[in-house]
């Protein structure tokens, strides 16, 4: 939305995501509605019942069964984070 004097103001949804496929570097996830490819968004994965925040490049969209597979990789984890992501994939084995 453009506005006077050269200001643009975006909004902010939460979506709901089910999640197919985790790595450390990255995710597929079902979602309802499209994300743009080479768009860049925060993520919110629940491990071990507690938040971890993720930034992710939108790599692939594609419809698939009513839904749309969104493949992301991601673009920024913090060093905690990252270790409790890598402990989280090493217990799921």
């Amino acid at each position: 939305m453009s506005e006077p004097g050269g200001l643009r103001a975006t909004a902010r949804a939460e979506v709901e995501a089910s999640l197919i496929d985790l790595s450390l570097g990255g995710a597929l996830l079902q979602l309802r509605a499209p994300l743009e490819v080479g768009s860049i968004h925060d993520f919110r994965l629940d491990l071990f019942g507690q938040p971890l925040w993720v930034q992710a490049e939108v790599r692939r969209c594609q419809a698939a069964s009513g839904a749309h597979e969104v493949a992301v990789q991601f673009v920024g984890v913090h060093p905690q984070d990252e270790a409790r992501l890598r402990d989280y994939l090493e217990r799921a084995r």
